[in-house]
């Protein structure tokens, strides 16, 4: 969080002394505009969660304040809505002689307006200790409008030096895909056109309960790794089509190409649910607030299709029995895959 202060003249401890209620004008803190033009984003709201509600000491009232910030800072409601929340705001004065000591303190809190409600971004606490004639009520005037452009040049300065490194502030989102490989192939396999299953690789023990001479348990992951660069948020996602040897099982018997070509279609099944699983992303309009839930999601529906289209895949083929269907299914499959080169 990051934290500014402004003090401007010694201050004087002294009795506080509440002026006249009397409160400002909406055009009596300045007429001034700030001295920069946003980039990126606009004034949308300011709103008051200080503890006392009141008008301090001088009368500014939230209308005033409001005022001096909206129509200070040119707007473009194109760009990102920023919410100004004041924390606190107390302004007190002590007499002296034929004058008055005064001290502005502001506290305010800037944030995104989203429509889940405002995500902070940075604050801005400021003083400044001002004298002035007992009967110049303008030059207070003048000091409290001081401080609060030197809050809006605070954000706007804030803003320059976050806006590329800053995650909160990303305007875009790029995605990109690759399959993940390893190296040096251990237990696991990583989905390849140039890697087919061997029998070799069915390295489990432990016959299943099932009579099936043949079993393959391929699944579908994903790593995700996002950086910030210029201001668009950039997203590698390295998808994972594996298959555990030590969890692929094969009776002695049986070892035939047939059977070997019914379970590497189950490898070839995630294989094509992986491939449309990064289509489905790119498909969909991602943005800053949203492109990580929209991914995990996208993975879990794609992993749901992965084991229908299995299920399916074993139903229709009678687990592989029935040779009609399979030569269906290797047809199937086999345009699937050409149609992601």
């Amino acid at each position: 969080m990051s934290i500014h202060k402004l003090c401007c003249l010694p201050i004087f401890l002294f009795l506080s002394l509440l002026v006249a209620p009397k409160a400002f004008s909406q055009n009596t803190l300045g007429d001034e505009t700030a001295p920069f033009k946003p980039a990126g984003y606009y004034i949308a709201a300011v709103t008051d969660e200080r503890a006392e509600k009141e008008p301090p000491a001088g009368g500014i009232t939230l209308a005033s304040i409001r005022h001096y910030f909206t129509q200070h800072v040119q707007k473009d409601t194109s760009q990102t809505p920023v919410v100004i929340t004041i924390k606190a705001l107390i302004l007190t004065e002590t007499p002296y002689g034929n004058g008055v000591d005064g001290r502005i303190t502001l506290d305010l809190a800037f944030g995104l307006e989203k429509n889940y409600g405002v995500e902070p971004l940075t604050d801005y606490r400021g003083a400044l200790s001002y004298k002035r004639s007992a009967g110049n009520r303008a030059a207070m005037e003048r000091d409290v409008g001081s401080i609060l452009r030197a809050s809006l040049v605070y954000f706007n300065d804030w803003i320059q030096s976050n806006a590329d490194s800053n995650r909160k502030l990303a305007k875009n989102v790029k995605i990109s895909f690759t399959d993940y490989t390893e190296d040096l192939e251990g237990d696991t396999i990583y989905y390849s056109a140039k890697r087919p299953l061997t029998w070799s690789d069915f390295q489990s023990r432990n016959h299943p309960s099932s009579h099936f001479m043949a079993l393959v348990m391929p699944s579908l992951g994903y790593t995700q790794e996002a950086k910030l660069i210029d201001g668009t948020i950039q997203v590698k996602i390295a998808v994972k089509a594996f298959l555990p040897k030590s969890a692929c099982y094969a009776d002695v018997t049986g070892r035939d190409a047939y059977t070997l070509n019914h379970e590497q279609r189950h490898f070839d099944i995630v294989k094509i649910i992986s491939e449309q699983f990064k289509q489905k992303i790119l498909a969909k309009p991602l943005t800053p607030d949203t492109f990580e839930a929209i991914i995990n999601i996208q993975y879990l529906d794609s992993f749901r299709d992965m084991n229908t289209m299995q299920k399916a895949y074993d139903k229709e083929t009678s687990h592989g029995i029935n040779k009609a269907a399979q030569e269906e299914w290797n047809q199937r499959i086999d345009k699937e895959l050409k149609s992601f080169k």
